[in-house]
């Protein structure tokens, strides 16, 4: 499905219009970085900072 749309994008992106060019490129960065996992150290991070900022609110 996501092919279907990338392939659209670069149909529709003209070859010597560098700002298409650029935009195709950044989409084709934003999907491989959207499929990319988290990971688990990072999440554990974020609900360490989750925790904290509950408790900040509490005190407040």
């Amino acid at each position: 499905m996501n092919r279907k749309k990338m392939s659209v994008a670069e149909d529709s992106a003209k070859p010597n219009d560098p700002n298409a060019q650029i935009a195709l490129r950044l989409k084709k960065f934003y999907q491989s970085a959207q499929e990319e996992t988290i990971p688990r150290r990072f999440l554990e991070l974020l609900e360490k900072l989750d925790a904290v900022e509950r408790g900040a609110q509490r005190t407040e």
